[in-house]
């Protein structure tokens, strides 16, 4: 799914400039919330604009991922649950 991969890091870059300086792998390793790249707010609507990119929706469950945390792990995430639908 790199389509997710390349969604969002781009859409990192737009928020916050000096992802861009991160080699591809650190961003996509990269933890988004304790690294202060995105705050609880910024998190939530980064996951929501994903949501309504590749037209899924999280479960509650899914919402409580630590993996959402990272590139990495919202691919991994989303493939899963466009996978169950």
């Amino acid at each position: 799914m790199s389509d997710v991969r390349d969604w969002a890091r781009a859409y990192l870059v737009r928020h916050d400039s000096g992802f861009a300086d991160l080699s591809e792998d650190q961003q996509l390793a990269e933890n988004l919330f304790t690294s202060g790249r995105l705050d609880s707010m910024g998190l939530m609507n980064f996951l929501l604009d994903a949501e309504a990119e590749f037209g899924f929706m999280f479960t509650p469950e899914a919402f409580q991922d630590r993996r959402l945390q990272t590139i990495s792990g919202l691919e991994a995430v989303v493939s899963e649950l466009k996978g169950a639908a």
